[in-house]
C-alpha cells in the first residue's frame, strides 16, 4: 500500500480503540481502553506514561503488529484494522520501519544480513537489497562492521543497525519502542541527531518513551500521554505540559 506524505489530512486515524488480552478470563488485561487519535505527515510525536500504561501496545496497532478488540484503524483512508494477515504483512513491510526495544536483531548473524533479511519475502533482487544495506551502512558508520556478527557490537552499534534495518524497505513511517532504554547520555544524543536527520527526510516518527532525553527534546512536535490504557493528555509543541 502506498501512503502519500503529502496528504494534508491523518496518515493514520485511530477510533475508539480497546485492547484487551485473555478477554472474559480470571487473567484479563485491559490494556488500552477507548483510544482515538489521528497522527498527521512528518510529525514527531512522543507517546510517554509509565511502565504498564500501554504505550507498546498502542505501538504495536498503529503498526499493524496486533488487532485492536474494539475499534478501528485506518492507514490514511483505508481501514487496515480488520486486513487479512497477508495484506498485513506487506502493508508493514512498505509502510513501516521498526525499532524494538530488545532490538530483535538475529545476534550470530553478519550486520549486513541482519539489514537485508527483512526484505527477503518483498522477492527484491539480491544485489539491489545488497547495494541498499551498504548505503544505509554507510550511513550510519557501519561499513567496517558488514562482516561482523551482531552480539560482538557494543549497544549503540546494535542501536544503529536497528535503525538502519527499519530504513531498509524507504519507509515513511518510523516506529520505536524505548529507543534509548539500553543507551547512555551521549549516544541517547547521537540517536536524536539520527532521528531529527529522518524527520527532516520527510519521515513520521512515533516514538515510545518515558526517558526524559527523549520526551523531553526539542525534536518531538507532540507528546501523547497515556495512563491505565487510557490517553490522559494530546499536546502539540509541548503546549500545556
Amino acid at each position: 500500500m502506498s501512503v502519500d506524505i503529502n496528504n494534508n489530512g491523518p496518515l493514520i486515524r485511530i477510533e475508539d480503540v480497546s485492547k484487551i488480552y485473555h478477554q472474559d478470563k480470571p487473567d484479563e488485561v485491559r490494556a488500552l481502553q477507548n483510544i482515538s487519535l489521528e497522527f498527521f505527515p512528518g510529525e514527531v510525536v512522543a507517546l510517554t506514561g509509565p511502565s504498564g500504561s500501554g504505550k507498546s501496545t498502542l505501538l504495536s496497532l498503529i503498526g499493524c503488529m496486533a488487532r485492536p478488540t474494539r475499534g478501528t484503524i485506518y492507514l490514511q483512508d483505508r481501514r487496515v484494522s480488520r486486513l487479512p494477515e497477508s495484506f498485513l504483512a506487506r502493508i508493514r513491510r512498505e509502510t513501516y520501519g521498526f525499532v524494538f526495544q530488545q532490538y530483535h536483531l538475529l545476534r550470530d548473524v553478519s550486520v549486513l544480513d541482519n539489514l537485508m533479511f527483512p526484505l527477503y519475502p518483498a522477492a527484491i533482487p539480491f544485489k539491489t537489497m545488497r547495494e541498499r544495506a551498504l548505503v544505509l551502512l554507510a550511513q550510519f558508520f557501519l561499513t567496517d562492521k558488514q562482516k561482523t556478527k551482531v552480539r560482538q557490537l557494543s549497544g549503540g552499534e546494535q542501536q544503529r543497525v536497528a535503525l538502519a534495518r527499519a530504513l531498509m524497505a524507504d519507509p515513511p513511517i518510523i516506529i520505536a519502542d524505548e529507543p534509548t532504554a539500553h543507551l547512555d547520555a551521549e549516544l541517547s544524543l547521537e540517536l536524536l541527531n539520527i532521528l531529527a536527520e529522518l524527520n527532516t527526510e520527510g519521515r513520521t516518527l512515533i516514538i515510545a518513551s518515558h526517558d526524559p532525553v527523549m520526551c523531553q527534546a526539542p525534536l518531538i512536535s507532540r507528546r501523547v500521554a497515556l495512563r491505565h490504557g487510557e490517553l490522559v493528555d494530546d499536546n502539540r509543541d509541548g503546549a500545556g505540559l
